[in-house]
């Protein structure tokens, strides 16, 4: 009895098992490859939210504008505020709430239709994705493509796929059966730990945004994202 509780003691003393290091060139070894070049698994989970401000071209009018984004990565909130001499608009959407400032200064609710495109778009939003691959979100699962792009998946469903040079970095992605998706520069812009792409475009080049500034984790009170009167 006395050997079997010295055996007992002396395990208890033992440090715990490491995890297992994912296996070389699998989606997991990807993952984590990608956060790390990207400022680290523990910054990107303690993120609740950014501020992006950035400079867009394209080829409609206006033809360069200045557009920030609040989004929030704790629940299915974002404001989108679109400058330009002589122009602005401004959008919201709050859970089931919502509403938009039109260029003609019109206050309206989202047409549904609307609503439903905005909230697929922020349900895979390529930042918010990142929040949650790095808080290790147990909805999403993690495959490689034929191509050997990144896939996270949610309920069976490709949410994003991101192509990594080889450090690790995103240098295209796109959202849920988009194939076509965006390309992205270096991810050289730091803030809050968290490195950002200096530049985002459509392949062909009809929209370009640059970041300005970035947030991370900025307070976001209700009054942000409330309805002005009409």
């Amino acid at each position: 009895m006395m050997r079997l509780l010295l055996l007992v003691a002396a395990l208890a003393l033992l440090p715990a098992a490491a995890a297992e290091p994912p296996e070389a060139g699998s989606a997991e070894a990807l993952t984590e490859r990608m956060l790390e070049a990207l400022g680290g698994r523990a910054a990107w989970a303690g993120a609740s939210g950014t501020i992006n401000d950035s400079q867009q071209n394209r080829t409609g009018e206006p033809a360069e504008l200045r557009s920030v984004i609040t989004m929030d990565f704790t629940r299915p909130r974002f404001r989108i505020e679109n400058r330009a001499p002589g122009f602005f608009s401004e959008r919201v959407v709050d859970g089931e709430r919502s509403w938009r400032r039109t260029s003609a200064g019109l206050i309206e609710d989202l047409p549904a239709d609307f609503y439903a495109e905005e909230m697929r778009w922020y349900g895979a939003h390529l930042y918010r994705s990142l929040h949650r691959i790095a808080a290790r979100d147990p909805a999403l699962a993690y495959r490689l493509g034929a191509d050997g792009r990144l896939e996270v998946l949610e309920d069976g469903v490709r949410l994003i796929w991101l192509r990594l040079d080889a450090r690790g970095e995103p240098y295209a992605f796109g959202q849920w059966d988009d194939e076509t998706g965006s390309i992205c520069g270096p991810w050289t812009f730091e803030a809050g730990g968290l490195r950002h792409p200096a530049w985002v475009s459509s392949p062909d080049g009809t929209w370009r945004a640059a970041i300005q500034a970035l947030s991370v984790s900025p307070a976001l009170p209700d009054a942000l994202f409330a309805r002005p009167a009409d």
